[in-house]
């Protein structure tokens, strides 16, 4: 039998969603280890401030598409199309913030040229290349804090990047794999490149992922 998929229900101090409304507020997570006070998911990245009255909560991304609460902008109350796009607005923005100050201080931690590629790729892209998501992630496990590797968005649609990502040496992606959605997994699983597969393609990226597989 297939797997019971876990259901989330609001906690009955919620009552009903539609009284609650936005504060615009919203916190990134890089642990991953925030839990929804709405629906008490946890291991969530993003959350929203919602105000009901006095009361303040936090809520996941689910609850906040899920849930048609209120919004008031330049003091008006405003449409729940107006709502959902201001919210991807801040998502974004905050998103790419936190990408930002990561690699900022991984910049700092080392004089690697790789590293600099690896941040200039970012910059123009706004995603990370397998290679230069190797690179990054070793100096991100050296960090005081811990940052989970999935703030980061990897490429791995084109022909292109799934040849880099099967050319890294197994420690290299040991690094990546936890960074790739299930989708990406299963994608580069099928093609013979999981994490546990010995590199079957060699291409001008493995010199340095072989750099990165002898630390």
């Amino acid at each position: 039998m297939p797997a019971s998929r876990t259901r989330y229900v609001l906690d009955e101090a919620i009552g009903r969603p539609q009284d609650w409304s936005f504060s615009w507020e919203l916190k990134d997570d890089v642990t991953f280890g925030t839990t929804c006070q709405f629906c008490r998911k946890n291991q969530q990245r993003i959350s929203y401030e919602v105000q009901r009255a006095d009361e303040r909560r936090w809520i996941c991304q689910r609850c906040a598409g899920r849930y048609d609460l209120g919004g008031v902008l330049n003091g008006v109350a405003v449409d729940q199309m107006t709502i959902r796009a201001t919210l991807h607005d801040c998502t974004e923005r905050q998103k790419l913030r936190t990408c930002l100050d990561v690699i900022r201080r991984c910049i700092d931690r080392s004089d690697d040229p790789a590293v600099l590629e690896a941040a200039l790729h970012f910059d123009r892209n706004l995603q990370l290349s397998p290679l230069h998501a190797a690179s990054m992630f070793f100096l991100l496990a050296t960090l005081p804090e811990r940052i989970d590797p999935r703030i980061f968005e990897i490429q791995t649609r084109s022909r292109a990047h799934k040849q880099e990502f099967g050319a890294l040496g197994l420690a290299a992606r040991a690094l990546v794999w936890p960074a790739l959605t299930p989708l990406q997994q299963r994608g580069l699983s099928a093609l013979g490149f999981g994490p546990r597969a010995r590199a079957s393609i060699r291409s001008k990226a493995a010199p340095a992922a072989d750099r990165l597989a002898a630390h």
